[in-house]
C-alpha cells in the first residue's frame, strides 16, 4: 500500500514537473515573440518612412499587413484608404486600389473614410478601361437609370443605348454658320466636330476633371474675363466700327470714371517700401472727391 502511494506521489510530481515546463516554455516562446515583434505604432511608422523614402511598395506591404490584424476594425479601414492612395498614385495598380475602395464602400458606406471613395472608384474603371462602368456610375448618381434606352429616330450620334446628339442640334450648328452653303460636306464636318467635342468631354468628366483645383481657378479666370468682356461690349464699345485707338480712349475714360465712382486710391509709398525696397520721398495723393 505504502509502495502504491508513493508510486502515486512520484507520479504527480511528475506531471506538475511536465506542467511547469510547458507554462515556462509557451512563457518564453512568448516573450521572444513579443520582443521580434512590431507594435502598430512601429508599423506605422515604418510604413510612413518607406514612403518619405521613395518605396511605396515596401510601404504598401507593412500597411497591408496591419490591415490584416483586424480587417474590419476603424483603423484598418482608414488603413484601407490609404493603402488605395498609394496604389493609385505611387503604383500604378489600380485593380488592387479599387479593391480597397469597394471594401470600403461595402462595409462603411455613410462613414468619413468612405467620402469621395466613388469619384475614386470611378478613377479606378476608368484607367482600367471600364468605360461603361464609369458611365453607368455617373448615370446613377445623376439619378438616371443607366439601362433605358434613350435612343429615338432623331439621334445622330449615340453611345450603346444612350441618345448624344440629336438632329435638332446638328440643325442649330449649321444655323450658326451663316453664309456657307450647306453640303454633305459641310454636315459631315460639323458632325464629326460635335463628336469629337463630345468624347473628349464625356473623357474628361470621368477624370473628374471639373473637381481639379487647377482647372477651377482657370474657369474662374475666364468666367472674370467673359463678364469683363460682355460689359465692355454692351457698355463701353457698343459701335463695332471703333478703330483701336477709339477703344482704347473709351475704355481709359471708363476706367477713369470707375475710379472716381469708387473713390480709388493707389497707395505709392507702401509699394515703394514693400516691394521696391526704397524710402518713400512724397506723400500720398489725396484720394479724388466724388461729385
Amino acid at each position: 500500500m505504502n509502495s502504491l502511494r508513493s508510486i502515486s506521489r512520484k507520479i504527480d510530481a511528475m506531471l506538475v514537473m511536465i506542467i511547469a515546463g510547458l507554462v515556462l516554455s509557451l512563457a518564453l516562446a512568448w516573450n521572444y515573440y513579443q520582443s521580434r515583434r512590431m507594435t502598430y505604432v512601429e508599423k506605422e511608422t515604418l510604413a510612413a518612412s518607406l514612403l518619405a523614402h521613395g518605396l511605396p511598395s515596401e510601404a504598401a506591404s507593412v500597411i497591408n499587413e496591419m490591415i490584416q490584424r483586424q480587417p474590419v476594425s476603424n483603423n484598418s479601414l482608414k488603413l484601407r484608404r490609404v493603402l488605395s492612395e498609394v496604389y493609385m498614385n505611387e503604383l500604378n495598380d489600380f485593380e488592387k486600389a479599387l479593391s480597397e475602395l469597394v471594401f470600403i464602400k461595402n462595409f462603411a458606406p455613410d462613414s468619413e473614410i468612405a467620402s469621395g471613395s466613388e469619384e475614386a472608384i470611378r478613377y479606378c474603371l476608368n484607367r482600367l478601361g471600364r468605360v461603361y462602368d464609369v458611365e453607368r456610375r455617373r448615370l446613377l448618381e445623376a439619378g438616371e437609370n443607366p439601362v433605358e434606352n434613350t435612343v429615338n429616330a432623331a439621334s445622330v450620334v449615340r453611345f450603346g443605348n444612350r441618345h448624344a446628339i440629336s438632329i435638332d442640334q446638328v440643325r442649330q450648328k449649321l444655323a450658326q454658320m451663316q453664309g456657307r452653303a450647306i453640303n454633305k460636306e459641310l454636315i459631315e464636318a460639323v458632325v464629326n466636330g460635335m463628336t469629337q467635342e463630345l468624347l473628349l468631354a464625356r473623357a474628361a468628366e470621368r477624370e473628374n476633371i471639373k473637381r481639379d483645383s487647377d482647372f477651377i481657378e482657370q474657369v474662374r479666370r475666364y468666367e472674370k474675363n467673359l463678364a469683363i468682356n460682355n460689359y465692355l461690349q454692351k457698355k463701353v464699345l457698343t459701335d463695332g466700327s471703333l478703330t483701336e485707338e477709339k477703344q482704347r480712349e473709351l475704355m481709359t475714360s471708363e476706367i477713369g470714371r470707375l475710379a472716381r465712382l469708387e473713390e480709388m486710391h493707389i497707395d505709392s509709398d507702401l509699394i515703394a517700401k514693400e516691394l521696391l525696397g526704397q524710402t518713400a520721398t512724397s506723400s500720398p495723393a489725396p484720394a479724388p472727391s466724388q461729385h
